[in-house]
């Protein structure tokens, strides 16, 4: 394509020429305008090829406009963006994980787009990721895909051990673990290392149970909730109890249970719908498939769903033209093509592409799925949570006790 060129870093985005007012006053026709977008690393070469294709589209649309990719690994990519605006000089729009979306915009650094997203035709999305966009009843970010999470299993390892059904409670999940665990083989891939990958695994647990990190008005904690208890201690007994998780997995992060999983030794692992288009290339012998996470006895199903939205940062120069950008990605045809999992607008959800066997448990997986918290707070919450969980697993402290200091440190952050 002619006009789109990639970097690898942010850094030397001009920040020359700043309007101030809203987006109606930085509307400036330009004879020549560069977009920034900073995008995560690809999950696929399809993904790479459909999002690139479309950039290039838009460009071949609009001849003034060239499209700037920023590439940066997920790792380091929520802090690029933030130190890139607290110091001026931010891409026009970036991906981001819905994590990222209230923390960036309780500081000012994201820019309010209440007023755009109000001409967009929000009966069409699915409703549960806007929660993830708000923050004081103020919309910062448009979503563009839903990843409900599920649990991968090894179809091979449920066959040997004579286990025709998937379980249908967390009670019957231990014990179906505990079953699979022989020769070198463990039940459950546990991840266990304190490090990012740790929260998403973990909420997974919490909302089975029907806990939650924080009371529904978001002031206070709810990690020591009886049901934030319960899950703590289910995840944490799958090793220190139950023995069906690999002894290593305090020390284990989110690649050594990939690992696990790929090479046939831990029979069940947790985890997005892009795990699947890398089992595909990585493993295609490999047999497996997934089911939803079961909830505990007595409750409805209930687990992660985690979001990636288009967002742009204030003191951009070139506001409108972003959006309208913003609004081509996300056109249902544009979507349909690039989500590498499910779009969040329900017309690019009737695609042709996702009326197929592969995409028919992810979709039915939609309902019961919620967001992260949202909170401004959460990656400090994240790590709070990393401490109880290895706490309890190194055996230096119950759930309760883990679940009551964990509380109290999640309170001192709200405060």
């Amino acid at each position: 394509m002619t006009g789109l060129t990639r970097r690898t870093a942010l850094g030397g985005l001009a920040t020359a020429g700043l309007a101030a007012g809203g987006l109606a006053g930085r509307a400036k026709a330009q004879t020549a305008v560069t977009l920034k977008i900073a995008y995560p690393a690809w999950d696929s070469t399809e993904q790479q090829k459909a999002v690139t294709g479309i950039f290039a589209d838009y460009e071949r649309l609009n001849p003034n406009v060239k499209i700037e990719l920023i590439s940066l690994p997920f790792p380091v990519l929520r802090q690029r963006l933030v130190v890139s605006a607290r110091a001026g000089d931010p891409p026009d729009i970036a991906y981001c994980d819905g994590r990222w979306v209230p923390e960036m915009a309780a500081p000012g650094l994201l820019q309010d787009i209440t007023q755009e997203v109000g001409k967009l035709d929000r009966a069409d999305w699915y409703e549960e990721p806007w929660r993830g966009a708000t923050l004081n009843q103020r919309l910062f970010a448009v979503p563009d895909r839903i990843d409900p999470w599920m649990v991968y299993y090894n179809t091979d390892l449920f066959e040997k051990a004579g286990i025709a059904t998937f379980p249908k409670t967390m009670e019957e999940l231990a014990e179906t673990a505990k079953k699979l665990t022989i020769g070198g083989v463990y039940g459950w891939g546990l991840l266990g290392a304190k490090d990012a990958s740790l929260i998403s695994r973990y909420i997974n647990f919490l909302y089975a149970f029907h806990g939650d990190l924080l009371t529904p008005d978001g002031k206070k904690s709810a990690f020591a909730q009886p049901e934030s208890i319960a899950a703590l201690r289910f995840y944490t007994d799958l090793l220190v109890k139950h023995k069906a998780a690999q002894p290593s997995a305090m020390a284990n992060g989110l690649n050594d249970v990939n690992q696990l999983f790929l090479t046939g030794r831990a029979a069940m692992i947790i985890d997005g719908p892009w795990r699947a288009g890398s089992l595909r290339e990585q493993a295609p012998n490999l047999k497996w498939s997934v089911a939803q996470l079961p909830p505990a006895a007595g409750k409805s199903p209930r687990y992660l769903t985690s979001s990636w939205y288009y967002a742009m940062f204030k003191g951009g120069r070139n506001q409108a033209e972003a959006f309208r950008f913003v609004e081509f990605l996300l056109k249902p045809e544009n979507m349909a093509k690039s989500v590498v999992t499910l779009p969040a607008r329900k017309s690019a959800a009737r695609d042709a592409r996702f009326a197929t066997p592969a995409y028919a448990p992810w979709l039915a997986a939609v309902p019961a799925a919620i967001p992260f918290t949202v909170t401004a707070k959460f990656t400090e919450i994240a790590d709070v949570v990393g401490d109880a969980v290895q706490q309890v697993l190194a055996g230096r402290a119950t759930a309760e006790a883990a679940a009551a200091d964990a509380s109290k440190r999640i309170d001192g952050l709200l405060a």
